[in-house]
């Protein structure tokens, strides 16, 4: 279920930075952010930001400091606006005193068996919207997690540890699909991924993942694993110079699943460009899906 915009917890000092920064076209947040974000010595807490992005001029952006310390995620955060088409709003770590560019360190409550909660959830609204220069750490099910049709979204330059999914499309809150369409993931790294790096489904189309890597953790029995899996009736997807290592399952019976790559026979358009899939218990490249393309890639144990 959905978490409710404004609590009462909440509701106070959120609105109060929504109201400062109406029409913003540049927003600063820091992990000791107590202001309206109006500038980085007032800058707004990361729990703001569905306010921020709701009262954001499209194309302005949003600035996490990435050199004043972690972020607590606590049980995630709720994005349900964005920008217009060819004016994104930017979402993006920097360092403060210079403005460059710098990876902003996001910190969830996953442990012990647990899965997790998620990163930032989408929901409807959450259109025209570019990520970049995040890192995550003890994530659960999503970094990012799609949960209604959406379109318009780019992820980049971001890292991540101890996640259960780097980017996952998964329906809450009502919706009967959570389709993406028009989407781009570049320069996205990290080690010790549970599940998956990437699940795309349902009826999402017109997406690349470039340059993109993630090192798998040995499932014992269990959920399937896997790199970068495609389902539903997904199609017109492009895997770019991507690298998926080391997802298994171990101990799992019969059959030890584990893919680096994987699609299903529903989906479409599916093409692997100079990609390595490596170290899984089953396939580098488990490709069921009508007219799969696969170019200088590479499947090794």
């Amino acid at each position: 279920m959905r978490v409710t915009r404004r609590t009462l917890l909440a509701a106070a000092p959120l609105l109060g930075c929504a109201d400062a920064s109406a029409q913003a076209t540049t927003v600063h947040i820091a992990p000791d952010g107590t202001g309206d974000g109006s500038s980085w010595t007032a800058a707004a807490p990361l729990r703001a930001i569905e306010d921020l992005v709701l009262a954001m001029q499209p194309g302005g952006e949003i600035l996490i400091a990435a050199d004043r310390g972690e972020y607590d995620l606590g049980e995630g955060l709720d994005i349900a606006a964005g920008g217009q088409p060819g004016r994104a709003v930017r979402i993006r770590g920097v360092n403060s005193r210079t403005g460059e560019p710098a990876q902003a360190l996001l910190r969830g409550v996953r442990g012990g068996s647990e899965v997790g909660a998620e990163g930032f959830r989408l929901w409807r609204g959450a259109r025209h919207l570019h990520f970049s220069h995040l890192d995550f750490r003890a994530v659960g099910n999503g970094c990012f997690r799609i949960c209604a049709p959406l379109s318009d979204l780019t992820i980049e330059d971001c890292g991540f540890e101890d996640i259960y999914r780097f980017l996952e499309n998964g329906a809450s809150g009502g919706q009967d699909h959570a389709s993406l369409r028009n989407f781009a993931v570049r320069r996205c790294r990290g080690r010790r991924v549970e599940r998956a790096f990437s699940r795309i489904r349902y009826a999402s189309r017109g997406g690349l993942f470039e340059d993109c890597a993630a090192e798998g953790m040995a499932n014992e029995g269990g959920d399937i694993p896997v790199g970068c899996a495609v389902e539903g009736r997904a199609g017109n997807i492009t895997y770019r110079r991507c690298v998926m290592e080391n997802f298994q399952q171990l101990r799992a019976g019969d059959y030890w699943n584990g893919d680096g790559f994987s699609c299903e026979p529903d989906n479409h358009g599916i093409v692997y460009e100079d990609c390595v899939g490596r170290g899984s218990t089953d396939g580098g490249f488990d490709c069921k899906s009508r007219g799969v393309v696969l170019r200088g890639c590479v499947a090794e144990d």
